[in-house]
Parts: structure tokens; sequence; C-alpha cells
């Protein structure tokens, strides 16, 4: 078996880029089988989690030997040293007590970037965590995936044990709540299920409302849960990818216990939080980014801040593992490997968003007025155009009636705002989300 997996992996290496081979698939070994699928070993649970999302689908076609198809696992190596230091057990406890949560480590709140699109999300988080009189005790967390859902709800769930060590918390997914449903259920112990939350919880914090859609059994004891835990003044966060009006195939009952607390919504990083996240996840690994790298991967990452983590990790093993400086090559070569070659962005495309915004005719923009309510808007066009597509100084001006010192000019005067806190820093960042956005909608 061990030969079929080294013989696999000779064919993805024909399938991929020879520095995405090196990084992501040969530091895979064999480590036995267990029934049909094949163990592979492999450093870490985040190279785990980074090949099974974005290699494993491919590495499945090959796993078929005659009439059988192989299943992979991957085993990281921290884990394999931590079982054979002893058999690990789930923990047991009586059907009305609570199993100690385990929170991850990095889950905390000061290792939390804070920004304009998740600071309201926060700050909820932190006052309910601190036991804040004046604040709601009830929290929907509502976010698209990697964006903090679960770290803010960790990081009070940490703060909560640490402000009062004998707390009674519960934290669990809905996936999680239905399974003790069922299993109450089918073993007669429904009381007991329902003693759980009802006397022995002083915060329930629950991820991913929305899967308890279409099943009415859970919806039922949940909102019954939230009803006890809502009257006694509890600590309750819950978390959804979508708001409470919007899951499907939820009992009005429910629906109205999820809408009753704060309702708070994170969105995803702003070019100057993605900045900030870069060099926070970079120096958690011991590595100081060239500012040039960090606003690079900044405009071209808009998506989770998973995404923006995979992008720090793939850049430092990479790095390592093929002997190479970090430089802006590298960076480019891990943005492609993420997301693609970007579509091409105009100097036509800036400018009529830009018009469009500040309400001009490209007749103004283009024009001699020196008012600021068109040079300013012009000075941005051109500063996007420059940061944005690869037309020179001369094609830019062109497009906008200047000469070429006028688009210098108004090129150093973004950046010395963008250097400068205040509004006009964040006009210019919305603007280059925006540019950003339209990249990836064309």
């Amino acid at each position: 078996m061990e030969n079929l997996w080294n013989s696999l992996k000779e064919r993805l290496r024909s399938k991929l880029a020879e520095s995405t081979y090196k990084v992501w698939i040969c530091p895979l070994t064999y480590s036995g089988v267990e029934g049909d699928t094949i163990l592979l070993r492999c450093p870490n649970q985040f190279f785990a989690s980074w090949v099974q999302e974005h290699y494993l689908p491919l590495i499945k076609e090959f796993m078929v030997q005659g009439d059988k198809t192989w299943k992979i696992k991957l085993c990281p190596v921290e884990k394999v040293r931590d079982a054979a230091k002893g058999q690990l057990h789930l923990p047991r406890f009586a059907p009305n007590e609570l199993p100690r949560p385990r929170f991850c480590d990095r889950y905390t709140f000061d290792e939390f970037v804070v920004g304009s699109s998740n600071q309201y999300a926060y700050s909820a988080c932190l006052s309910t965590a601190n036991g804040d009189p004046n604040h709601s005790k009830v929290i929907y967390l509502h976010a698209g995936s990697g964006l903090g859902k679960s770290h803010l709800t960790q990081a009070a769930g940490r703060l909560i044990l640490d402000r009062r060590p004998q707390a009674r918390l519960c934290y669990v997914t809905a996936n999680e709540f239905t399974h003790q449903v069922v299993r109450a259920v089918r073993n007669n112990e429904i009381d007991d299920f329902k003693k759980r939350y009802s006397r022995t919880c002083d915060a329930l914090l629950l991820e991913e409302v929305q899967s308890v859609s279409g099943r009415d059994r859970t919806q039922t004891e949940l909102a019954l849960a939230l009803d006890v835990l809502m009257d006694q003044g509890k600590t309750v966060i819950l978390t959804g990818n979508r708001l409470p009006r919007e899951i499907p195939k939820v009992n009005d009952i429910l629906r109205s216990r999820l809408g009753s607390g704060l309702i708070t919504t994170i969105n995803p990083p702003d070019f100057d939080t993605r900045k900030r996240i870069l060099r926070r996840k970079a120096k958690a690994q011991g590595v100081l980014l060239d500012e040039s790298i960090v606003e690079f991967l900044a405009s071209r990452l808009t998506g989770d801040i998973r995404q923006i983590e995979g992008a720090v990790i793939g850049l430092i093993a990479k790095s390592s593992l093929l002997k190479r400086p970090l430089d802006m090559d590298l960076a480019r070569e891990v943005v492609l490997d993420l997301v693609g070659e970007p579509p091409e962005v105009t100097v036509a495309l800036i400018k009529d968003m830009i018009c469009r915004h500040f309400k001009l005719t490209e007749q103004e923009i283009i024009s001699k007025s020196r008012k600021r309510a068109i040079t300013w808007p012009r000075q941005i066009a051109m500063y996007l155009a420059r940061r944005f597509t690869d037309s020179s100084l001369e094609a830019i001006g062109r497009e906008f009636n200047r000469d070429h010192a006028t688009v210098t000019h108004s090129i150093k005067r973004i950046r010395k705002e963008l250097n400068t806190p205040g509004k006009s820093r964040h006009q210019i960042e919305f603007f280059m989300d925006q540019v950003e956005k339209k990249r990836w909608q064309s």
C-alpha cells in the first residue's frame, strides 16, 4: 500500500506546480491502513486542514485500484505524538452535567484584530463576558465563514471562566446539540437533558445555529432551553451564517428567541484591518514582513481571515522549504495558488466608479476645474489607476487630461493621506476595497 501512495505522489507531481508539490504534497508520508482508509502523516493540524480543503479532491481522483476506491485520512504529527503518550478518551459526565469546554489557545480577545468591520461585535462580546450590567447578556453573532465568529465566542467563554472559574459553561455547535437531543430521546433521558441546560448551565455558547433548520424536535428543545436561560439572566452567545429572520424552516417560537437579544454582524475586514491581521499572523510565526508585501497581500486577499492566515503560512512554508527569500515574487506565487490570476482592472473602470460615487460626469473629472469637489475625486482615481493597473504615469495623465507631473503629485498626496489617520484615509481605503470587489466580480 505504501507503494501505491508513492506512485500516487508521482502522478500528483505531474498535475501540480513543482513549488506546490514540494510544499503541500511531498511532506505527506504513508502511515498505515485502517480498513479501506490510507493514513497519511503530515506536519500539523493547519497543514492537514489546508491539504484537505485544497488538494484532497484531486488526491481522491487517483485513489482507485481495480474495483476498490481508497479513502484518505490525514494524521497531524502533533496529534500522533499526543496519542502515543496514552489512549485519548472523551470526558465522561453524568446526563445532567456539563463537560469542561476546550478552547483554542489562540482564540483570545488580545489576539483578535479589531477593525471597523468587527468592532461592534468585539465590544459586545467583551462587555458581556465581563459581566457589564448595562449590556445585553444575549448576543447573536452573524457572519460568513472565517470572519471571527468562533474566535469571539471562545474568547468570551475563556474570559467568563477566567473571571468565574466555577461557572458552568456549555460550548457546543448546533449539530452537537441535535445529537444530544437525539441521544436523550433514544435513551429516554430527555428530562435529564433538560435539567442539564435549565439547572446546571450558567452560560451557553451555541455555534452555527442555522444547522437546526428543519429539525423540529431540536428547535423545540432549544427554544425551551433559551427560555429558561434568558429568564434567569444567563449569558447566551449564538452564532450563525444567516440572520435569525433568514434561517429557513425554523418555527416562530425559536426564531423569536434567536432575535430577542443583541444582533451584530461581522463583515469582511477592510484594507487597513487586513494589513494588521497579516502583520499579527506573521509575527506569531516569528517573521517580520516587508511593508510592500503586506500591502500587496492585503490588496489581493479580500476574503475571510482564514485565507489571510493561509497566505502567511504558505509564504513562510515556501520560503523555508524551498530555501527562497521572503520577497514579492514568492508573495505573488502564494496569491496565485490561493486566488488565481485576477481579472483586469482598467483606468476607465476606476474613473467610472469614482464618477458615480461623487456624482460627477466624465467631462467634469477631466476638466481644468480646481474645485476640491472635483480635484479630490480625480486624485483618488489617479492613485487607484496607478496602484491597480499597469498603465504608465503618462497614460494615466492622458485619461484625465493631465500631465505626468500632476499624476505624480496626486499619487504622493493620496499616499500621504493613507499614512494619516482620519476620514480621508478611510475613504481612500473604501475605494481600494471597491476596486478589489470589482476585480473579483468581473
